[in-house]
């Protein structure tokens, strides 16, 4: 039992990593703290995608990509009629 309690443990810890290491992306890419970046569902989060995803905060949405060691960021702020994908 104590092998899967860790298992879960660190996938979890992962997923939660994941999540906050693209609200610190697109903080820093941004002109948001951490705390008021909200990544929303999107195509990219639908397939997985860890390297670009869309975040809204302080009422803007952005489309942010990064490279696969997340040491470059790049997020544009969406025009009202646009849809992140």
């Amino acid at each position: 039992m104590r092998p899967c309690r860790a298992v879960c443990l660190l996938l979890a810890a992962g997923w939660l990593a994941a999540c906050s290491s693209q609200e610190r992306l697109t903080a820093e890419a941004t002109p948001c703290s951490s705390r008021e970046v909200n990544i929303v569902t999107s195509e990219f989060a639908r397939r997985g995608s860890t390297t670009a995803w869309c975040a809204e905060c302080k009422g803007k949405t952005y489309q942010c990509a990064s490279n696969a060691d997340h040491t470059k960021v790049q997020c544009r702020e969406l025009g009202a009629d646009e849809i992140c994908r």
